[in-house]
C-alpha cells in the first residue's frame, strides 16, 4: 500500500510531539537521568518531521536544510542520552559535531539535489552508526534496551540505505519529500520505527539503570561500599551450594577490629568510621575477584574465599591481619593504629553443613582469637562427622591459632 508522505511525516511527528512534552514535563524533576535530554531529542524530532511536511509549500532552506539539520540534532541528543543514563561524561561538541556538519552542508548545498540529499543521508548514517556503537560499549549487556536500541539504530540504517541506493542509481526525484510511492512509504515508515525504539530504548534504559542503582544500595554497605549482611549472607548461600556441587573447599572468616569501641571513645564517631573504610580498602586490596567481603554488623566483616585450602586460608588472612596491622588509619592529623582478629572455618562441605554450622564454627574460632589476646587468627578444627552411629576418629583437630 501507498501512502501519502506528507501525511505519515504529520503523524511522525505529532506522536513525537506528544513524546517530547511528557518526557520534558517529568524530566525537569531529575536532570541526571537523562529524560529531558531524550524529550529534547523528540522535539528535534518533530520539528524536523514538521519540516518535511512542509517540503514544496515552504522555502527549501526550511522543509530540507533545517529539517535534516534538526534531525541531526534529535540524533545527537539521543547519544547524548545514552551518556546522561549510564552516568558518563558529555562529550558534547563530539555529539553535536555531525549535527553542525549537517549544518555546513546544507548551507552549502542546498541549490542542488543528488549532492544535498547523499550528504544529508551519510551524516544520519554515520549518527545512527554512532548510537549503535556507544550503546555496543557502554550499555550494559543483559538489559533489554540494549537490544531496542541496536535494532532500532540498525532499521534506520537500512532506511538510510535505501536511500543511499536510490539517489545513486539515478532515483533522487522518487525521494523527495512530496513525493508518494513505495519506497518513500517503506522509507519513511522505517523512519517512524526508528524514532520510536530509539526513544523507547533510552526510556527502557533510564529505567534499568535506576532500578539497578535501587538495587545496588539495597545490597551495598552505606559507609563502605562492600556487600552488607543481607548481601554477603546471599553470596554466602551460592558459595556453599557451589562447593558442596563440586566437592572443593570453602574457607568462611570472621574479621573483627580490635577495641573498636575504644577507638570511638577516644577519637570519636567520624573517625571509627574512617578506620573501618580504611580497614576494608586494605582487606579489599588484597583478595582475588572470585573472594567475597561484606560487612556482617559493625566492626565485624564477613570473608569468603572460594577454592581455598585451609593452608592456604590461613597464609591469605594471616596476611592481611599483618597488613592492617602494619597501616595504621588517619583522621586529620591523627594516625589510629589498628589490629583485626580472625576466626576461619575452611570445609569441603557436605549435607549438614549449612551457612549457620560454618558461621557459628568461624565465630567461635574468633572468639578464641579475641581471648589470646587479639590481633590473631584461629582456624577452627575439622568438624567430626557421625554415619550410622558408628565412631570415626578425626585426626588434627586442635586450633591453630597465628
Amino acid at each position: 500500500m501507498i501512502a501519502h508522505t506528507p501525511t505519515l511525516f504529520a503523524c511522525v511527528a505529532l506522536v513525537a510531539t506528544i513524546m517530547a512534552f511528557c518526557l520534558i514535563l517529568v524530566g525537569q524533576f531529575n536532570q541526571r537521568d537523562g529524560l529531558l535530554t531524550i524529550g529534547f531529542g523528540l522535539l528535534a524530532h518533530a520539528l524536523a518531521y514538521i519540516g518535511y511536511t512542509l517540503y514544496g509549500h515552504a522555502p527549501l532552506w526550511l522543509t530540507y536544510g533545517a529539517a535534516n539539520t534538526l534531525l541531526a540534532v534529535a540524533l545527537a541528543f539521543y547519544g547524548a542520552s545514552v551518556f546522561r543514563i549510564v552516568e558518563l561524561r558529555v562529550r558534547w561538541w563530539r555529539i553535536f559535531a555531525p549535527a553542525a556538519l549537517m549544518l555546513v552542508l546544507m548551507v552549502s548545498l542546498i541549490g542542488t539535489l543528488e549532492p544535498r540529499m547523499l550528504a544529508a543521508t551519510l551524516v544520519l548514517m554515520v549518527q545512527c552508526a554512532l548510537i549503535i556503537y556507544w550503546t555496543c560499549r557502554y550499555v550494559p549487556a543483559q538489559g533489554r534496551a540494549r537490544m531496542l536500541l541496536i535494532i532500532g539504530s540498525s532499521i534506520s540504517l537500512i532506511g538510510l540505505g535505501m536511500r543511499v541506493i536510490a539517489i545513486i542509481s539515478g532515483g533522487a526525484a522518487e525521494m523527495r519529500y512530496d513525493v508518494s510511492n513505495l519506497k518513500q512509504t517503506i522509507s519513511v515508515s522505517i523512519g517512524t520505527f526508528t524514532a520510536m525504539m530509539i526513544s523507547l530504548g533510552l526510556v527502557l534504559l533510564a529505567k534499568e539503570r535506576s532500578e539497578s542503582l535501587f538495587q545496588r544500595l539495597a545490597l551495598r554497605d552505606v559507609l563502605t561500599g562492600i556487600l552488607n549482611r543481607r548481601a554477603v549472607l546471599e553470596q554466602f548461600s551460592k558459595e556453599l551450594e557451589r562447593a558442596r556441587r563440586d566437592a572443593s573447599y570453602l574457607a568462611v572468616a570472621m574479621v573483627d577490629i580490635d577495641h573498636f569501641k575504644q577507638i570511638n571513645d577516644v577519637h570519636g564517631h567520624l573517625a571509627g568510621d574512617e578506620v573501618i573504610c580504611h580497614c576494608v580498602n586494605q582487606l579489599t586490596q588484597r583478595i582475588r575477584e572470585s573472594d567475597s567481603i561484606g560487612r556482617y554488623g559493625g566492626e565485624e566483616f564477613l570473608v569468603l574465599l572460594p577454592r581455598t585450602s585451609p593452608e592456604n586460608a590461613v597464609a591469605v588472612l594471616d596476611q592481611l591481619r599483618r597488613a592492617v596491622a602494619e597501616s595504621p588509619a588517619r583522621f586529620g592529623e591523627a594516625s589510629i593504629p589498628l589490629r583485626i582478629s580472625i576466626g576461619v572455618c575452611c570445609v569441603v562441605p557436605n549435607e549438614d553443613d549449612t551457612t549457620a554450622s560454618l558461621l557459628a564454627r568461624a565465630d567461635a574460632a574468633l572468639y578464641e582469637a579475641k581471648g589470646l589476646g587479639r590481633n590473631t587468627l584461629c582456624l577452627a578444627p575439622p568438624q567430626v562427622h557421625r554415619e550410622n552411629t558408628a565412631p570415626v576418629t578425626s585426626l588434627g583437630t586442635e586450633r591453630e591459632c597465628r
